[in-house]
Formats: C-alpha cells, sequence, structure tokens
C-alpha cells in the first residue's frame, strides 16, 4: 500500500509551510505531506492550481487528505478537486477540523493505520482538545 497523503492549505504560504514542517517531525515516512499555500507573487490568497499540483504529485497515495484553514481556501481546494481526473478525486476528501490540531494528529494517526476513516475521525476530534 501507497499510504496517506496530507495538503495542507492555507492563506499563508508560510502558515502551510511552517505547519508542513510540525507534522513532519511526527511523520515516520509513511505519509507525504505537502503545503500548498498563498497566492501568487507570495500574496496572502490561495491558488487553486498551487493545490492541484499538490494533490496530482500524490497521486500514487491510497488516500488524500486535505487540510484547510477557512472561506476562500475551501473555494480554491474544491475547484482543484474538481480538476481532477475522476479516479484521483474518489482518493481526495477536505478534512474539517482545526488546520493544527486536526493535521498533526491525522498524521500521526496515518502513521499508526492506513484506515482513512479512523485518521478522519481522529482528526475531527481535534475540535474537542482542551488547551488549558
Amino acid at each position: 500500500m501507497a499510504g496517506t497523503g496530507v495538503v495542507i492549505v492555507s492563506h499563508s504560504a508560510k502558515l502551510a509551510e511552517g505547519l508542513a514542517e510540525i507534522v513532519e517531525e511526527m511523520n515516520d515516512g509513511s505519509v507525504m505531506i505537502k503545503a500548498a499555500g498563498g497566492a501568487d507573487g507570495g500574496r496572502i490568497g490561495t491558488n487553486a492550481l498551487k493545490i492541484q499540483n499538490a494533490i496530482e504529485s500524490m497521486e500514487d497515495r491510497d488516500n488524500i487528505l486535505l487540510y484547510v484553514d477557512m472561506g476562500s481556501s475551501i473555494i480554491s481546494t474544491e475547484a482543484a478537486i474538481d480538476m481532477l481526473d475522476d479516479d484521483l478525486q474518489e482518493k481526495v476528501q477536505i478534512v474539517d477540523c482545526p488546520i493544527v490540531e486536526g493535521a498533526f494528529a491525522g498524521v500521526v494517526q496515518a502513521t499508526i493505520t492506513d484506515d482513512v476513516d479512523e485518521i478522519i475521525r481522529v482528526s475531527k476530534e481535534a475540535k474537542e482538545l482542551s488547551k488549558c
């Protein structure tokens, strides 16, 4: 099995890259992690083509999970998914969770299991984490 791919989509390239760096620390090498943040020219925003390219770079993965920050990142991610071929679209899911905590929990879980439903469940549980 090829395992899980994770794409981190944020309006900020720095946030996406920083979060990818953090979650990579928890990766045992079995999860492919890509950052797809920011708009062209280093501006704040999102870019559907950048997201599409990140997803397509993971086409050999069994599942590709997309962790997004808010607003137009969801719209751009949905547009990127629409541009994929049908077979690849079937492997891709947007995970509705807090981007930092959810991506962290999801990557940890993906190093333990390839069960995509379990990875998503654990990612979504991050909504309930108390920080105090």
